[in-house]
């Protein structure tokens, strides 16, 4: 986090998206989650729709209620995937 908003370093996105890369990569679902709002904004990476849903997708499943309403947004909007009303809606009341 302190990369991501320059608490005691100076910002910088891109070294907070590694960081946040080797623990999304070690299945931590808050990683997962902020990595996939990155993907999604291209903030430190370069925007990729679907990355970031898969991301959601994994740290939802592991019962992330913020990551559960991003990837029913996702599922709404087709986001990185189908456009799935019935999938976001389940994703909703998670």
């Amino acid at each position: 986090k302190c990369f991501s908003y320059g608490s005691g370093v100076a910002t910088d996105h891109e070294m907070a998206a590694q960081y946040y890369k080797q623990a999304a990569a070690q299945g931590l679902a808050d990683a997962q989650l902020v990595l996939g709002g990155a993907y999604a904004q291209g903030k430190g990476v370069t925007r990729d729709l679907e990355e970031a849903e898969k991301l959601y997708r994994l740290s939802a499943d592991q019962g992330l209620a913020p990551a559960q309403t991003s990837l029913g947004r996702c599922c709404l909007a087709g986001i990185g995937g189908a456009h799935d009303v019935a999938d976001a809606a389940r994703y909703f009341r998670l």
